[in-house]
């Protein structure tokens, strides 16, 4: 176990799996700003975007609700492209965190089996849960209230959708297994993250990429959480979305985004709360399983970053009951929300109407209109006695040509 990331090898691939909720946003947006950065230190960020969503979907068999798969030829050519990198190469999707067994296999022989280094981050539990719940209401057409997740996941059965995802995505034992099965133990590199130092996954990148220390600054993108007032209207949404049967329809997914976008451009209103503390009946269960998350990192083999006990939990004497969930909304919250969604459909309207009001392509002219049929015939026995004399036979027996 190390405790200071060492720098990797010239031409080694750093894959960051995320999981999701981890910090991936951030250090994923940096990336992407700061690519010209990158590459005049021997570092490639493939692709053009600020995450490699695409291609890791494509890898996974994966797509957005409700739309068809994203195409194979995305990921090889991501794949390509790293394949050709002369120098050090970072790739980070959340998404590869919940990759299975044979998928992770196919990533460590198509990006370099003698190349690829895998990147974990955890994160202490009691951090985590909050944002994963809110992240599923955002994204996934999630109907359960706060407590009513919490006590899918906490429990000891996790037989519930929720749970089983939850679970194959944070389980840091079995994470962990997934991707040193697949490569030397000392090439998963788990980093554990420090809620009090917000530079920490940047330096570590910086560390390990070789990047003057501070090159990679906050982007402009954020992935801010709601309140509970605003999280409760999406999950209100869902509710309805789930009763008139419209969930997996890909028409959902523009106004969804559209939705978010309103909520999150609006001011909060001095009475709107964040999402609160864990309740007073997970702290028993999250001191177990913290210590057990804590257990599997430090014996896992692979070089850990920091100390495993800081996913540690200590349950406070005095945390609340979760309160019912909130039944008012700012109206300027409200207000930015529909205008977002509606801007939207009417744009999407006016781009429909002006392809249905442009003019049609003209047909291309044909270059036999007019030839008669005896006069193509006549150029076609031309062109047939010109190949036959190129192939008439030499003084050598060889054809010419």
């Amino acid at each position: 176990m190390v405790t200071q990331p060492e720098l990797l090898a010239e031409r080694a691939v750093l894959v960051h799996i995320g999981p999701y909720k981890t910090g991936t946003t951030a250090i994923q947006t940096s990336l992407h700003e700061h690519r010209p950065d990158l590459l005049e230190h021997g570092v490639t960020y493939p692709g053009r975007y600020h995450r490699q969503m695409r291609p890791s979907w494509a890898l996974l068999g994966r797509s957005r609700v409700g739309e068809a798969r994203v195409p194979a030829h995305e990921w090889d050519a991501m794949a390509e492209e790293v394949r050709r990198a002369a120098g050090r190469v970072v790739i980070s999707s959340e998404d590869f965190a919940s990759a299975r067994p044979a998928q992770v296999r196919r990533l460590v022989d198509e990006l370099g089996a003698d190349r690829v280094h895998v990147l974990v981050v955890a994160r202490r539990l009691d951090k985590l849960l909050p944002s994963a719940w809110q992240e599923r209401v955002k994204s996934v057409n999630e109907t359960r209230t706060y407590d009513a997740w919490l006590r899918e996941v906490l429990g000891p059965e996790r037989d519930g959708r929720a749970a089983r995802t939850f679970w194959h995505n944070h389980g840091l034992s079995s994470l962990i297994g997934r991707w040193t099965s697949a490569l030397p133990a000392d090439r998963v590199i788990v980093l554990v993250n420090d809620e009090a130092d917000r530079r920490l996954q940047a330096a570590t990148f910086e560390a390990l990429l070789g990047l003057p220390e501070g090159t990679l600054t906050p982007g402009p993108h954020a992935n801010t959480s709601l309140s509970m007032e605003r999280i409760e209207l999406c999950r209100q949404v869902n509710v309805a979305a789930q009763a008139r049967g419209w969930v997996g329809s890909r028409a959902l997914n523009r106004p969804r985004r559209a939705l978010l976008a309103g909520l999150r451009s609006a001011p909060l209103a001095t009475f709107e709360s964040l999402i609160p503390p864990l309740p007073a009946w997970t702290g028993p269960r999250l001191v177990e399983l913290s210590d057990e998350r804590a257990r599997s990192v430090a014996e896992s083999g692979a070089r850990v970053l920091g100390d495993p006990g800081l996913l540690r939990y200590d349950a406070p004497p005095d945390a609340p009951d979760l309160a019912d969930p909130p039944v008012v909304l700012p109206a300027a919250a409200a207000a930015s929300a529909i205008e977002h969604t509606l801007a939207g459909v009417l744009e999407r309207r006016a781009r429909a109407r002006r392809r249905a009001a442009a003019p049609a392509p003209s047909p291309r002219p044909d270059p036999l209109t007019g030839v008669s049929s005896r006069a193509i015939l006549r150029e076609l026995a031309r062109r047939q006695a010109g190949r036959l004399g190129r192939l008439r036979p030499t003084s050598s027996g060889k054809a010419s040509g």
